[in-house]
């Protein structure tokens, strides 16, 4: 965990940008988990347990956040469209009362000309907390085929650019729910360089024309925090 300037207390004004990567995934538990499941989508695992408990660890995280300080009540939830990502939101989007936007352009890296993911409507029917009427920097259908955590990372920066010069003129926290290349990118446009761990957390506060770090990568939320670092890569 880095943390920096851990004292600065952003004012109303100042654009406020939290972090996270998705909980456990149950394909690191269970090999035959895609048997079990009603669906085919075999680069789309659900969270392990282990993953659920992260997840809700994570949301009271942001509860006592939403709590404590000053300057906001509503929170702006912007997640990959995998479903492990989308859980993870869920138990965030649920403590808080918020809605989720399904952004494909924080996406995990995209090996196929058909990235298999649900799209918004059909993720609402699962979970209501979906904002369908939210408009994503990237669509599906603009998702090139990526080689490297690099060219997901450089894609995911350029949609989390775009996704924060829309929704910071409302004046609420913005939280990203990605995957490790993909927050690798996130990090990286907020001015932070380095991967993230399952359901850890990480806040950005813009100055100006900069932005600065004010956590990275903590866990000191989370009952398994060695799991969490371990996944940082």
């Amino acid at each position: 965990m880095v943390e920096t300037n851990t004292q600065h207390q952003p004012n109303k004004d100042d654009t406020v940008v939290f972090l996270t990567r998705h909980g456990a995934r149950i394909d690191s538990d269970d090999h035959r988990w895609l048997a079990k499941c009603s669906h085919n989508r075999a680069n789309d695992p659900h969270l392990s347990p282990a993953g659920e408990i992260g997840a809700v660890e994570l949301a009271q995280k942001m509860k006592e956040l939403q709590t404590t300080e000053d300057g906001w009540k509503m929170l702006h939830i912007v997640s990959s469209p995998y479903i492990r990502c989308i859980e993870t939101a869920h138990a965030v989007a649920q403590a808080l009362n918020a809605s989720i936007k399904v952004e494909p352009g924080i996406a995990e890296v995209n090996s196929s000309r058909h990235p298999n993911f649900l799209d918004a409507v059909e993720l609402k029917q699962k979970f209501p907390s979906i904002d369908t009427s939210y408009i994503p920097a990237l669509n599906r259908e603009e998702l090139s085929v990526e080689y490297s955590d690099g060219a997901c990372a450089q894609r995911s920066a350029n949609a989390a650019r775009i996704v924060t010069e829309r929704l910071e003129v409302e004046g609420r926290p913005i939280l990203f729910v990605g995957h490790g290349a993909s927050c690798l990118g996130i990090a990286g446009e907020f001015g932070q360089g380095g991967y993230v761990g399952y359901t850890s957390f990480s806040k950005f506060v813009r100055e100006g024309d900069n932005w600065k770090c004010v956590t990275f990568g903590d866990v000191s939320h989370l009952s398994d925090r060695q799991t969490s670092l371990d996944s940082a890569w």
